[in-house]
């Protein structure tokens, strides 16, 4: 188990790392919400809503 949560928090970084190379950097709850993901308590379909219900006008 502990592989698969060491897995899931380099991919997480990944795209941390990618965001902050475009100047967009995540903030921690974005980054729960992307370990969630990523261990499959969330879908990338369910994360995506919340973004956009967040974030629209």
């Amino acid at each position: 188990m502990e592989m698969l949560e060491t897995k899931n928090m380099i991919q997480v970084k990944q795209v941390a790392d990618t965001m902050a190379l475009e100047d967009m950097y995540l903030d921690k709850d974005f980054i729960k919400q992307l370990l969630k993901v990523a261990s499959g308590e969330l879908s990338s379909e369910e994360l995506r809503q919340e973004v956009i219900s967040q974030y629209a006008r």
